[in-house]
């Protein structure tokens, strides 16, 4: 809210001024935004007050002995190891004017912290407790004209922090440097003030960053490149066309990476034992604790290295970095560096229509890109965190909307809010997932009948429900749907009033072919596409076909596939049963390659399936076709228009016209490109 102009200043600060910095906070109490001050604001045990007004963090000591320091901080994502500037516009609002106030940090507790203080008749004083021993820094309290005086005058206070080295400024002045060794490092920043004052704080801003900012491993002018390891002979461009990651074995069990360009020239040396490439960024873990950062292609530094991890999230908003600090505060940064949210969250979900759902104080919220509330925090319940689940679905708006779940005083159920966090659809509901084809969601209630189960059923982008919830799976397939009728004999649709007995129940029905799982087919009407008493019905690749496990009865003994390929109209494409079941024989794969894991029984992928007749092994179409003759021992589904084949003893690849193909062209590589034992060539004239 106010224009602060400062100069740069502190015995080493000029040192690393061009240095990428990341800004932790930046507040400037305009608003609540980050839900610091919606907390309980009096506290019985320090006799304080603390709240938001007339654009300051105001905080009143209502102790009446002059003696009587307090203070309230604020925790944030800092890391112990980066040099760090916090800086804050103080004002002294009420109260005598001989009284110290000002700000606090690495406040551990009572007997570890650092306190600069001014008073508002013309003294400051540093002091600095640690293991409850005070270290008057400034000889207490000093004169200055540095200190502007009297009630509702700015001063700025800050404190740069470069790992034992302190240095503090007054209104822009450097006016003290000292050595801390052992001072004890806490992530936070705090407004004091002595007892009977009414203080406000403005303009908080904490600032950090590394000294060097430079990508370890870069081929730049003046960098020696390592050689461990040798070098190809000539550049091999990347398939993607672009820049990828490359690796060199080092061990049996461990790999070191770099970077080259996409004519395949060597950016960066293979000496990162952690490396990630998205979207034009690079992100490096040092191997050690809290050094996750990121860098562009050209190596400049985007994000410190100082971070316990950081997910690269790229959509039509743009690439964005939710990083995690070191004391598990998150934060979001932009590709420029700039930080969009602050480190002061307890946790960021992926971005979607320019919102984020987030956590504070363990409420729940959702915040824009300017960390402006859209739904105050504490109106939404996590379903995932009631449930102490271990894996976080990720909560995200899609045309305006947003699956979640009601408060348990409203009844705890699932429905939907739009941005505002009206509820569209009631919560009602044990579970909802979108099906985005089609613009409905499947649900589910616990079982009238039975409150152990869970039932499924299918409802219209209002709410209206399309197919009732009476199945005990339900499955999205392409724009159709794939649903259960029947106990599930594992007890996947069980719910949370299952006890003991229920899984007793469910042992038994294991071994009842009576209870066995029906399977069908849905229009996305609800049209029964294929009847639902069917063995089993699977996914194929292709979204417009799917393989039943159909109805026909035993086959020869057996030795032939009780299966069939429908289409997404339920149509019938082709009957399986003159063909050979799928046994599988562990002596056959003893010499297939290790890493190889193309499925081995039959199965449709990229317009073929392979399939065994007579002990042979060959591929069909879609309509029974044979593209391929049957003329292999063995032979995989096709993946990325390659398959896996035995002749003999022989295992080798082929295309889909049969034709034989190395394993670099049939296992394409879409992150790392390793060459394993070779470096990529430095382009020429570049060092």
């Amino acid at each position: 809210m106010r224009l602060v102009v400062f100069l740069l200043g502190g015995f080493f600060f000029t040192t690393v001024l061009f240095s990428q910095k990341i800004t932790i906070i930046n507040n400037p109490f305009d608003d609540d935004r980050f839900n610091f001050i919606s907390r309980k604001s009096i506290s019985n045990k320090d006799s304080v007050l603390y709240y938001q007004d007339k654009g300051y963090f105001n905080f009143e000591n209502k102790h009446v002995i002059s003696s009587g320091y307090r203070w309230y901080f604020f925790n944030t994502g800092l890391s112990s190891k980066a040099i760090t500037r916090y800086k804050a516009d103080i004002i002294q609002l009420s109260g005598v004017q001989n009284y110290g106030y000002g700000i606090v940090i690495n406040a551990v507790d009572g007997n570890n912290y650092i306190l600069f203080s001014i008073a508002s008749n013309g003294y400051y004083s540093i002091s600095a407790t640690s293991n409850g021993v005070i270290n008057k820094i400034s000889n207490g309290w000093i004169k200055s004209s540095l200190v502007k005086t009297g009630l509702n005058v700015i001063n700025q206070l800050i404190i740069e922090k470069n790992g034992d080295d302190y240095s503090f400024l007054l209104n822009d002045v450097s006016i003290k440097q000292i050595k801390l060794i052992g001072q004890k490092f806490a992530a936070n920043l705090g407004l004091s003030a002595q007892g009977g004052m009414n203080v406000g704080m403005d303009n908080v801003e904490i600032l950090q960053w590394v000294p060097d900012n430079k990508l370890l491993g870069k081929i730049e002018q003046g960098y020696t490149p390592i050689n461990t390891y040798p070098v190809a002979s000539k550049p091999i461009p990347t398939k993607s066309k672009k820049s990828e990651l490359y690796s060199i074995s080092i061990s049996s069990y461990q790999n070191v990476y770099g970077l080259k360009d996409k004519d395949g020239y060597r950016l960066v040396d293979p000496v990162h034992t952690g490396l990630d490439y998205q979207h034009g960024f690079i992100k490096v873990g040092y191997g050690k604790q809290n050094a996750f950062g990121i860098f562009d292609e050209q190596g400049n530094m985007v994000i410190p290295p100082i971070m316990q991890s950081i997910n690269i999230h790229h959509s039509k908003e743009g690439t964005y970095f939710i990083c995690r600090s070191e004391k598990g505060f998150y934060g979001l940064v932009d590709q420029t560096g700039k930080t969009v949210l602050p480190f002061v969250y307890n946790y960021i979900d992926q971005i979607s229509e320019g919102l984020v759902y987030v956590k504070s104080f363990n409420e729940w919220g959702v915040v824009n890109l300017t960390g402006l509330l859209v739904i105050g925090f504490g109106n939404i319940e996590d379903a995932d965190e009631r449930k102490k689940t271990t894996y976080r679905r990720t909560k995200q708006f899609f045309n305006g909307r947003m699956m979640t779940i009601a408060k348990v005083s409203d009844g705890g159920k699932m429905g939907i809010i739009d941005t505002k966090g009206n509820w569209v659809i009631k919560p009602k509901y044990e579970s909802i997932s979108r099906v985005d084809t089609n613009r409905s969601y499947i649900i589910s209630v616990i079982d009238p009948n039975d409150k152990r189960r869970i039932k499924y059923g299918i409802i219209d982008y209002n709410g209206n429900e399309i197919v009732p919830p009476i199945y005990s799976s339900i499955s999205i397939e392409g724009k159709n749907y794939i649903v259960a009728d029947g106990v599930d004999p594992y007890g996947y649709d069980f719910s949370e009033f299952a006890d003991d007995d229920f899984f007793d129940e469910i042992d038994k029905a294991d071994q009842s072919t009576n209870q066995i799982q029906k399977w069908g087919m849905l229009g996305p009407n609800g049209k029964i596409l294929i009847p639902v008493k069917q063995l089993n019905i699977s996914s194929t690749w292709d979204k417009q076909i799917v393989m039943v496990d159909n109805e026909f009865g035993k086959i020869e003994k057996n030795t032939k596939m009780n299966k069939a390929l429908y289409d997404y109209t339920g149509k019938m494409l082709l009957n399986l049963n003159q063909y050979d079941v799928f046994v599988f024989d562990s002596t056959k794969f003893i010499t297939k390659p290790k890493k190889e894991y193309r499925r081995m029984e039959p199965y449709y992928g990229d317009g073929l399936m392979n399939v065994a007749k007579a002990g042979k092994w060959g591929f069909v179409d879609k309509t029974g076709k044979v593209i391929i003759p049957f003329q292999y021992d063995h032979a995989s589904a096709y993946y990325r228009g390659a398959a896996i084949v035995k002749k003999g003893d022989e295992w080798y690849y082929i295309n889909k016209s049969a034709k034989k193909i190395t394993a670099e062209e049939a296992n394409p590589e879409t992150g790392i490109v390793s060459e394993r034992k070779e470096m990529p060539p430095i382009r020429p004239g570049v060092l």
